[in-house]
């Protein structure tokens, strides 16, 4: 007998303890894809929506933000699964089994959408690099985009984001604790449980800017390819649901969540609207006193970068799986392809407004866009030639995260032009 597997025969199930003990250990330590969309869903867009939404409306909006993280979930899972059975990306496998009509309209649609959030997000780098530098130039895109696509094609990005990521972690971590020191609202709590539509175009904006935030045409189509350069196979749908709950579920849950309530709490009961970065920091003074605006400006920077070069990969996936180039830096097509959509970023910082207030109106117009892959990666995941179709329950958690998605974009729409 093998010394392991005296291990897994104690007595009144101690095998199967052991057994899901090693299953899960297995499972974290190959943890990646989802949390990389995870990090991205994480972003700026994210806590400018569920801070002013929190700020605006109290608790109205809970649900909303609840369900952002549970249909992001959803969505993900879907898109790991096309991925994995396939083998291919979703451009790919949209050309494959609906055609190149179907493939390229898919291109396009998903391309508007990430280089319209690269444009979003690089005015918010260089807004907030002005705030904090006190030089307020466009010209700032210029000088990060140039950079970070370097550091993409040399491969040098990668040590730089983490460190990015573990200063966004610590902002969160302030929001989570403030918590714990803010007035929260029992009775607001459950009553903002309930799905209810504030009226009016703000409204409006800001639910589909919350849903946008998980349920966004960039990521659920990039964690296709994310999935699928892991070269993870059938077997592996046990790790991808892992992967993907405790990334978007947990994770990402806990990030909107958290903001959204001490925005709610602590901003909202003083009639504290946000409408620019320093007014969402006021939400961390009770934790942090005159510290709130540096910390929060140093967080809100690095979501910012950390998030842009994901949004330029995306970018590069898409336009290379409709063409049919090597989805690598090392290939000068996919390289140019990301420096294409780091151009398109650098028109960002010129167009006028609050960066903090754009930000919620990407993720609302990108939630327009996302429908339709939802529905093409349900199709893919019940043809009859699928390999391992959709359960029942998947396929109702899909339905509603379209029909939720759907509709919360065609309000958006319609109140944009004045028919609702």
């Amino acid at each position: 007998m093998k010394s392991g597997e005296a291990l897994t025969r104690s007595p009144k199930g101690g095998e199967q303890s052991v057994s899901v003990i090693q299953r899960y250990g297995h499972y974290i330590s190959q943890l990646g894809p989802a949390w990389i969309i995870g990090a991205v869903a994480c972003g700026p867009a994210t806590l400018a929506s569920v801070a002013i939404a929190g700020a605006t409306y109290g608790y109205k909006m809970l649900w909303v933000v609840i369900l952002s993280a549970v249909f992001g979930t959803t969505a993900q899972y879907l898109a790991a699964r096309v991925g994995i059975l396939e083998g291919m990306g979703i451009i790919e496998a949209t050309e494959k089994y609906l055609g190149k009509s179907w493939a390229w309209i898919l291109t396009i649609d998903a391309l508007l959408a990430t280089w319209l959030a690269a444009m979003f997000l690089m005015n918010a780098l260089a807004g907030v690099t002005s705030l904090v530098t006190g030089l307020e130039t466009p010209y700032w895109g210029v000088v990060y985009g140039i950079l970070i696509t370097l550091f993409l094609v040399r491969k040098g990005y990668r040590k730089f984001e983490t460190v990015c990521k573990i200063l966004v972690i610590f902002v969160v971590a302030c929001f989570v604790a403030t918590l714990f020191m803010a007035d929260l609202s029992a009775a607001g709590i459950l009553g903002g449980i309930l799905p209810n539509l504030p009226g009016g175009i703000d409204a409006a904006l800001m639910m589909a800017a919350i849903m946008g935030g998980a349920v966004h045409i960039t990521i659920i189509g990039m964690h296709t390819y994310n999935t699928n350069a892991r070269d993870w196979k059938p077997k592996d749908l046990p790790l991808a649901r892992f992967d993907t709950v405790t990334s978007m579920g947990m994770a990402f849950g806990l990030y909107s969540v958290a903001i959204f309530l001490v925005a709610a709490a602590v901003l909202h009961p003083n009639g504290i609207g946000v409408k620019r970065a320093t007014d969402a920091a006021l939400a961390l003074q009770p934790l942090l006193g005159d510290s709130a605006m540096k910390i929060f400006m140093i967080g809100l920077w690095a979501a910012t970068l950390s998030t842009l070069s994901p949004t330029f990969m995306a970018g590069a996936y898409f336009i290379s799986g409709k063409m049919g180039w090597a989805q690598n830096v090392k290939d000068k097509r996919f390289a140019g392809a990301v420096f294409a959509g780091c151009l398109v970023s650098m028109l960002g910082p010129f167009v006028k407004g609050s960066f903090f207030l754009l930000l919620p109106l990407m993720l609302a117009l990108g939630l327009t866009g996302t429908p339709l892959v939802i529905a093409i990666i349900l199709y893919l995941l019940n043809r009859s030639g699928c390999t391992v179709k959709n359960s029942a329950l998947l396929n109702f958690m899909g339905g509603l995260t379209l029909l939720v998605t759907s509709f919360l974009a065609v309000r958006f729409l319609l109140t944009q032009f004045g028919i609702m």
